[in-house]
């Protein structure tokens, strides 16, 4: 296992773009190549590591998102998971402790809107009473969990950021839609989809490089299952933090390893929680640090939503719709 730990402590980010990056990342942890690729193999046999790839940013590309949650009756709730699941725009649904009990990301290409697709996907649950919490800025996003024993390096995109739209071609979609795909677990892994693209390696990695540059690309690596590494229990937070405070709040946040995402959403005179982090603990027991947290910043009216099943989790994949010919 500490083989694993090794190599699951470097392909989850800073992962190299050259022609063979698993060579480079086997180096790193002492290792041969040929055993780690191996060892990689293993570990996405084992659902552990879902996919390599590009992790892009969907408002870069034109791609509209939020945060939703529906208050769906318990006659019809196997009806209504199987409605929303159904949606390729849906990357994430969670069944979770409250009034307001199934949370999903739904995410809709150029050229549609996407509270009006949202509203038609509800009336198919028939239903009437949802929220619709789009994130207004991300403070804190780092898909890449700890590894016992071994530091992550850095965090991943902290900081006050907006969501932003540039110009992209259709050579742009094409490459998105290539290596948004898993990346074969072969010595060079990139040629394959060199010789798709017709270009050479190297314009794949300025191209990456660049993307990343602007903030369309938020990083390469490995996705990981948090439940295989032991994370059991996941808890979203909707806190409400006064305005003075929130600079202070982020950045208590962005130190505590728990937490691997914080937001700031849309708030309404009947709901008006507009911090939200998502925090992961390997026991129960460890809730109690959000409360430690929200005595530390002196906190008192906060939400705790346990995520009582994982309904959907895929890797949303972008222009689903096709809206570009490639």
């Amino acid at each position: 296992m500490d083989v694993e730990k090794k190599i699951l402590s470097v392909i989850q980010k800073d992962f190299p773009l050259e022609n063979r990056p698993f060579l480079r990342l086997a180096e790193k942890v002492g290792l041969e190549e040929d055993f780690f690729l191996e060892k990689v193999r293993e570990l996405q046999e084992k659902r552990i590591i879902r996919q390599v790839s590009a992790v892009f940013n969907p408002s870069f590309f034109g791609h509209r998102s939020g945060l939703f949650a529906l208050r769906a009756k318990e006659e019809n709730l196997i009806q209504t998971i199987e409605i929303i699941n159904s949606h390729q725009g849906v990357s994430h649904n969670y069944l979770r402790s409250h009034d307001y009990n199934l949370w999903f990301i739904l995410v809709v290409p150029p050229g549609k809107d996407l509270l009006t697709e949202a509203d038609n996907l509800c009336k198919r649950c028939q239903i009437e009473d949802f929220l619709f919490l789009p994130a207004l800025r991300v403070f804190k996003i780092s898909t890449v969990l700890e590894v016992e024993g071994y530091e992550n390096e850095k965090n991943e995109e902290i900081g006050f950021q907006k969501q932003t739209e540039e110009s992209f071609s259709e050579k742009d979609v094409w490459f998105v839609k290539h290596l948004q795909e898993p990346l074969p677990l072969i010595k060079e892994p990139f040629k394959p989809i060199a010789e798709k693209l017709g270009v050479r390696e190297e314009e794949i990695f300025s191209w990456l490089m660049e993307v990343q540059k602007q903030g369309g690309l938020r990083r390469f690596g490995a996705l990981v299952k948090h439940d295989r590494l032991g994370y059991k229990t996941n808890v979203m937070v909707a806190w409400k933090v006064p305005q003075k405070k929130i600079e202070s709040f982020v950045k208590e946040v962005t130190n505590k390893t728990f937490i691997t995402h914080c937001y700031e959403r849309k708030t309404y005179p009947f709901w008006d929680y507009n911090l939200y982090t998502m925090c992961h603990f390997k026991n129960e027991e460890e809730i109690k640090l959000i409360e430690e947290l929200a005595q530390k910043i002196d906190i008192t009216e906060y939400l705790m939503l346990t995520t009582l099943k994982e309904l959907k989790k895929v890797r949303l994949k972008l222009f689903y719709d096709d809206v570009f010919t490639a």
